[in-house]
């Protein structure tokens, strides 16, 4: 009976073993003690995409002010839309953007290239009218930013928003670093960003505007040919009112490419209404 007891507690301990082996084997997370010039060093180093062309899906919540150019909106006359976008980026402020309906075609298409902002609705035969300040941006989708630092957010350059690297000052990290601004681009008066300690991508950011708050969220990034993008973009606008998701496709092989002007270009047809976004 002794000798049985015994077997039974090496084995109990053999199993405790085998269980603290497995546990070892987990990764651990380095701790957060990297100084500010270690971390800057380190995303010296990152790219991000200057380019973007392919088909995202997006879900954006609008609940903005029932003002004239709001109740003219094409996108989200009800507030909500849900669905497949065709979406070009090009730094600094090339944007062009056409959320499909259930049969492929364009609702609105959605331009901006350098001061100009246009969005061309095909069901109402209306071209709406704009500059790439924060107006455009927001009458169409709800977030006060201009498209400069929208294009910026989209394709995961953080720290050109945040106004540059010698801007970024680190403060006191608990599980994740955060990098504070006070001056931003233009558009942003200050903010802050959380990197999570493993890649220094980040996850959330805030960006304090006139308008109010604005706070991006961003899943995972992946890297194809060296080059980094965000998987997924939330953006809320100020109280978290206005809600926009970007979902990029997780297998698409993306890499920088050269995109033609003639892309961020928009000739309202003939006959169509004029309408001016902002006023």
């Amino acid at each position: 009976m002794i000798s049985l007891r015994i077997c039974l507690v090496f084995f109990c301990f053999a199993i405790a073993g085998c269980a603290l082996l497995k546990t070892g084997q987990v990764e651990e997370v380095a701790p957060l003690d990297m100084s500010r010039a270690e971390i800057m060093a380190k995303l010296r180093q990152r790219r991000y995409l200057r380019a973007y062309r392919g088909m995202t899906f997006m879900q954006l919540r609008y609940h903005g002010d029932r003002s004239q150019a709001r109740h003219e909106n094409p996108l989200v006359p009800q507030g909500t839309f849900a669905g497949n976008v065709a979406l070009v980026l090009r730094k600094p402020d090339s944007l062009r953007m056409e959320p499909l309906s259930p049969f492929g075609t364009p609702l609105v298409v959605v331009v901006a290239h350098g001061a100009s902002f246009r969005a061309y609705s095909p069901s109402r035969n209306a071209i709406y009218m704009g500059r790439t300040d924060r107006r455009g941006i927001e009458e169409i989708l709800g977030i006060p930013l201009n498209s400069g630092i929208f294009i910026k957010l989209l394709l995961g350059d953080w720290a050109a928003v945040m106004g540059g690297e010698e801007n970024l000052e680190l403060k006191k990290p608990g599980s994740v670093y955060v990098l504070e601004t006070k001056r931003g681009a233009g558009g942003a008066l200050s903010g802050f960003v959380e990197l999570e300690p493993r890649g220094l991508h980040p996850v959330k950011m805030e960006l304090r505007t006139q308008r109010g708050a604005v706070v991006v969220h961003y899943g995972e990034f992946v890297k194809t040919a060296n080059v980094w993008r965000p998987s997924q973009v939330e953006i809320l606008g100020p109280d978290g009112k206005n809600r926009l998701h970007i979902s990029y496709p997780t297998d698409e092989d993306v890499m920088d490419t050269t995109l033609p002007d003639e892309l961020f270009r928009l000739e309202p047809p003939r006959g169509a209404r004029t309408l001016w976004l902002g006023g």
